[in-house]
């Protein structure tokens, strides 16, 4: 438990434009935090003081997606080492298992594209 003089018992109220805001609340949220945590993080390392960086939020949507995103990477990565390998040792590869890296390769690239034409500008 906290002791009486770390409890944050004082508050701070702030303008900002709504351009402001926004572009607080972008980089707070690529720091995994909210914008209350990231201006307080960055003010009292502003006057001197050491500031703690708080725990990270969950991961948002974005991350969960990147996240699907290099599993499926890292299948491929998986058949491809095993196709090279295949390969080396002077085995035939075999064409489903191109055909399987391939499809994957595409499936990726859909779910991408589909993401990013998704994501507002």
């Amino acid at each position: 438990m906290k002791q009486p003089e770390q409890l944050r018992t004082s508050a701070l109220r702030i303008r900002l434009t709504g351009d402001e805001h926004r572009d607080i609340s972008a980089v707070a949220a690529a720091e995994g935090l909210g914008i209350c945590s990231y201006a307080r993080m960055v003010v009292v390392r502003a006057a001197g003081r050491k500031a703690s960086k708080p725990p990270r939020r969950k991961p948002g949507e974005d991350a969960k997606v990147l996240a699907r995103f290099l599993g499926q990477l890292g299948k491929i990565g998986s058949n491809i080492n095993q196709l090279a390998h295949d390969h080396h040792t002077g085995f035939d590869v075999d064409p489903a298992i191109l055909r399987e890296v391939l499809d994957e390769l595409k499936n990726v690239r859909e779910a991408l594209l589909t993401f990013a034409s998704e994501r507002p500008e």
